[in-house]
């Protein structure tokens, strides 16, 4: 069994597995994300807000184990009138994460399902190396 180095291991449960760590980590990146997110405001020009957009995906995957983060933003309505301007709220964000553990890896994502009306966070596959 390959382990990880993981200073934090030994306030686990001793019995949780990789997979089971790599979802709980997957569901921590998905609420920080969200939570961080949810009510930023975004610039106007679709070119800074994909500069926005690739920087906060980086600073999320600085998070311990996590291969990759990404964070987009769909149907942004921007007004022209000097006081509106688009944020991010729970309609319009969509978050995707890897995170590896140990012999694991796990992919979550963070979207809104229309048919629940709720940013539903979830994981969406799991695969162990043997």
């Amino acid at each position: 069994m390959e382990r990880v180095s993981d200073p934090g291991r030994k306030y686990f449960y001793e019995g949780l597995s990789d997979s089971e760590r790599a979802a709980f980590e997957a569901g921590i990146a998905l609420a920080t994300a969200y939570h961080y997110l949810l009510g930023l405001p975004l610039p106007k020009k679709p070119a800074s807000i994909k500069k926005l957009l690739a920087h906060l995906s980086e600073g999320l995957a600085a998070q311990p184990f996590r291969e990759r983060v990404e964070v987009r933003v769909k149907e942004l309505r921007i007004g022209k009138s000097a006081y509106r301007y688009g944020r991010i709220d729970p309609r319009n964000i969509e978050v995707s994460v890897v995170v590896r553990y140990g012999r694991s890896r796990v992919w979550g994502r963070l979207s809104w399902l229309e048919e629940l009306n709720y940013p539903l966070m979830r994981i969406e596959k799991v695969v162990r190396r043997q």
